[in-house]
């Protein structure tokens, strides 16, 4: 299945990105080299599972489950920051695949997706968490494109930005590598290297620490980097179609080894949260945590899973506080 994968996305890249109305994009807006198999499933896999790029560039069902049919196809006013007027706070997440991204180049897009700038030179708003994804690696980004690129093109617009509740006159400045926790194990011991490994995969790309640091809203650096991993962002229920009893607001929990967090918790206990949705007690996790079988990072490889184990109960507690646990129902 893999295999017919692979030949499907290098078939795609290989034709040439389409538009909307299916015709060959311009030649000038498609990477001139073609990838690897190695780099494509790459990228698929850093989409998919670590960077998490689907959960917010795919339309959901009902049921809050992503809509696979229209994978990376884009949402309409998928965030609303101002919640109580449909003329405000209203930020679409754009199609990725080569239907929305025909016209621009791979330059472009490696832009908007590590610095926040768009394909006309205007900031992004950083419900995107391009700040944090500009530490992955140049051949990490390239691979992603690779990816976007080789996708089926799927027909979709999305409406542009309202206005918004604060100002946006530049991109969020990137996290520095100084803000990103380091693990308190000894340089030349036998997991440190897994730890480091660990580091890139929750911290360096961002998906994790993103979600787990405070976020604020009009800020210049819009993480409170002073409590990196401690918990307590906000995630709407409506925004990330959460099924009811869920609370109007879902809060991420603090992972760091802290008693309010994950004291006590194994290298494996957090490998097994991330594959099975379950806390080692055994209560499941609230959406927009997208672990479990059904969530992309149930799908990391068991040393990924290991590897950010082994960073994340190593590195230094922040108090993280009381964070209302997920209702009955409410899960994913």
């Amino acid at each position: 299945m893999r295999a017919a994968v692979l030949v499907v996305l290098a078939s795609a890249f290989v034709t040439g990105a389409c538009d909307d109305a299916g015709t060959t994009a311009p030649a000038s807006a498609a990477s001139s080299v073609v990838p690897d198999a190695s780099a494509l499933l790459r990228g698929e896999y850093l989409v998919r599972s670590v960077a998490g790029c689907g959960e917010c560039h795919t339309p959901r069902d009902a049921s809050g489950a992503l809509d696979q049919s229209r994978w990376l196809a884009g949402v309409a006013n998928r965030f609303d920051l101002v919640p109580d007027d449909d003329t405000q706070g209203g930020i679409s997440a754009p199609n990725l695949t080569p239907a929305g991204l025909s016209s621009w180049s791979d330059a472009q897009i490696q832009r908007a997706m590590l610095d926040g700038v768009s394909q006309d030179g205007s900031p992004l708003f950083p419900v995107m968490p391009y700040y944090a994804y500009h530490n992955m690696t140049a051949a990490d980004a390239q691979a992603i494109i690779a990816y976007l690129r080789a996708l089926p093109a799927i027909a979709g617009t999305t409406p542009v930005r309202q206005p918004l509740p604060v100002a946006l006159t530049a991109p969020a400045p990137p996290i520095p590598q100084s803000a990103i926790p380091q693990t308190t194990l000894p340089d030349a011991g036998p997991e440190y290297a897994s730890a480091e490994r660990g580091r890139y995969l929750a911290g360096e790309i961002g998906f994790c620490l993103d979600c787990h640091t405070p976020w604020r809203l009009g800020e210049t650096q819009p993480l409170d980097l002073t409590r990196v991993f401690g918990g307590g962002r906000p995630f709407s229920s409506h925004d990330w179609v959460v099924p009811t009893p869920a609370p109007p607001v879902v809060w991420s929990y603090d992972v760091t080894p802290d008693p309010t967090g994950i004291a006590g918790w194994t290298v494996n206990d957090v490998a097994n949260v991330l594959a099975e949705g379950k806390t080692p007690g055994g209560t499941e996790l609230c959406r927009p945590m997208p672990s479990g079988p059904v969530g992309g990072l149930g799908a990391l490889t068991e040393q990924d899973a290991h590897d950010i184990g082994q960073y994340l109960t190593t590195i230094p507690p922040v108090p993280g506080g009381v964070v209302p646990t997920c209702p009955a129902g409410a899960v994913e």
